[in-house]
């Protein structure tokens, strides 16, 4: 074997192994990355179903709670009263509401008014009370025995899936009490929806996320239920599925279908990549054959100063101007040849680069895309819908982040739980759509109110408003209570049916500390609660003061600082 063929064949069996690493690095590692992300993917959206169904019992649960609570109710549970079935129970109110199921139920679980509607897509509804009605109060019966009259009014409460005629019904159950949330329990309310495919595909699009449910069992499921099931259905599309739970209950099982772009598009990366490297590995290894050649065999000069030459240019349109019919014209006419190889991979290798840097920029901007919308799921889950405050979620968090850094700083913290007298009163007069309006109004001043980028204005829940104030002490927080007072009155909310002013009127109860080991953020909230609860029994449409911890001698009172210290 001559030499130039030794030589030739050392260069590609190194060109063979680099070729042989690189598709070994694609296989074992950066396709498996790129799988991973997939599937990390995969699981985001299928939460991101589960979160949706969950806000949606919430929600039937929210106005479930709204309806139980209210003497009204209280009141024709125990008399069938027809004007509140006038005034209330009309199929209007339901479709308003997107609930095909309204019961109310006396305490033995029996109907004493219950409809059963279907809304479809072209307008009407379809009442299906009879055929339905009684298998729907069976399938619930058993739901009564969850909720304990002994719990809170809050936490006296009960949901789940159950099916009616092959299609799954989420509901929620709640007691029927006055609205000051006392009993006793004369019943229960109970709405729910239909989980048909119009509802899923509605649910579907407030996500951005096509997805499919069916009803399981707990034998069905295994114990570990919140598990991922991912599976792969073919080169294109990934199957992925997680049950959803309530209450402990497996109930559902929601799946969703998605794209594989990431491993599509990580395909198409790697083998691109391969691709130059086999490129640059071939150029390489014909740049190194043809120096070994120059160096070797002294009689190519001439060709070497070609070589130089088009070296120094860089110009690989330049050819030899060997035309020689011997060995060295061969070598001549091969070099040509060689450089007319490169100047066409350049031209390639310049192509891919422009696809691949175009490809990257759409991964850009495809996660660019996804951090906008993580970002805008965060805020949702953190404000209320109705006033666009802060949440109970996003106070506890604010709350736990102050009392953590003036527990350091030795920084007061206060606090104002703020109520809308007569609320209910309001509500029953003007009706729950005036109600909500004057929600809004009364967030709008409590957030025009506040001083400071680090105070926060939250629904509490219901009418009920709480203001956290980090930094300011008692004095500056009753001016601002006044404020706020002031502002509701000057806003001339007509409430005809309130006992004490003609219009809309807000009591605040103020509470303040410099957190420490030996008291808890409950404290400082209950503090401000029996503040509210004060001025309350005192007429309402005022504020107070109530010190945390009140039940110490004025020996511990004379110890706290005098900023905070409620007000003689």
């Amino acid at each position: 074997m001559s030499l130039s063929a030794k030589t030739t064949a050392l260069i590609l069996l190194m060109g063979i192994l680099l070729a042989l690493s690189a598709i070994y690095i694609q296989r074992s590692v950066v396709y498996p990355a790129f799988h991973d992300i997939e599937l990390d993917y995969a699981r985001n959206n299928i939460d991101r179903v589960i979160r949706r169904l969950d806000a949606q019992r919430e929600t039937i649960d929210f106005t479930v709670y709204d309806w139980s609570a209210w003497n009204d109710t209280y009141s024709f549970i125990q008399s069938g009263d027809p004007e509140y079935i006038e005034s209330n129970l009309y199929p209007d109110t339901f479709l308003n509401f997107g609930f095909d199921v309204a019961l109310f139920l006396n305490l033995d679980g029996e109907p004493v008014w219950g409809k059963v509607f279907d809304f479809p897509p072209e307008g009407g509804f379809i009442n299906l009370t009879e055929t339905y009605l009684d298998e729907v109060v069976a399938e619930i019966a058993g739901f009564r025995n969850r909720i304990d009259f002994e719990d809170d009014i809050d936490n006296q409460n009960t949901s789940g899936i159950v099916e009616v005629d092959g299609v799954p019904v989420l509901f929620a159950m709640r007691p029927i009490v006055q609205s000051n949330g006392v009993g006793p329990h004369m019943g229960y309310v109970v709405f729910g929806q239909f989980l048909d495919d119009e509802l899923i595909s509605t649910l579907s699009e407030q996500i951005v996320q096509e997805f499919s449910i069916e009803l399981v069992s707990e034998a069905e499921v295994p114990a570990a239920s919140d598990n991922y099931m991912l599976e792969v259905i073919d080169r294109s599309a990934l199957s992925a599925s997680k049950i959803y739970s309530i209450e402990g209950t497996p109930s559902l099982r929601a799946t969703a279908i998605l794209p594989r772009n990431i491993t599509e598009l990580g395909s198409e990366i790697t083998f691109y990549g391969v691709a130059l490297l086999v490129l640059l590995c071939t150029a390489l290894a014909a740049t190194l054959l043809g120096l070994f050649r120059w160096m070797v065999i002294k009689p190519i000069m001439g060709l070497k100063a070609d070589i130089s030459s088009i070296s120094n240019a860089m110009d690989y349109s330049l050819r030899a101007n060997i035309r020689n019919n011997d060995e060295i014209g061969a070598l001549s006419r091969e070099f040509n040849s060689m450089l007319g190889m490169i100047e066409s991979n350049n031209t390639e290798l310049l192509r891919l680069n422009a696809e691949l840097t175009s490809k990257h920029q759409k991964v850009l901007e495809v996660q660019g895309d996804l951090q906008i919308a993580n970002a805008e799921l965060k805020r949702l889950s953190e404000h209320d819908p109705l006033t666009g405050l802060s949440n109970r979620l996003a106070l506890e968090k604010k709350l736990e982040q102050a009392w953590e850094i003036l527990s350091r700083t030795g920084g007061p913290l206060t606090v104002m739980l703020a109520d809308i007298d007569y609320f209910k009163l309001y509500n029953d007069q003007y009706g729950h759509q005036a109600g909500d309006e004057s929600l809004k109004q009364v967030a709008t001043i409590l957030e025009r109110t506040l001083q400071r980028k680090s105070d926060m204005a939250a629904r509490y829940g219901g009418e009920e408003f709480l203001l956290v104030l980090p930094g300011t002490n008692v004095d500056d927080a009753m001016s601002i209570a006044a404020s706020i007072r002031e502002q509701v009155i000057g806003s001339h909310i007509a409430h005809d049916g309130s006992p004490i002013e003609p219009f809309l009127t807000i009591s605040i109860g103020v509470a303040s500390v410099v957190p420490r080991s030996d008291l808890t953020m409950e404290d400082l909230v209950r503090a401000a609660d029996r503040a509210l609860y004060k001025v309350k029994g005192g007429g309402r449409n005022n504020f107070g003061c109530e010190p945390v911890g009140s039940t110490q001698d004025d020996s511990d009172k004379r110890a706290v600082p005098l900023k905070l210290r409620c007000p003689e």
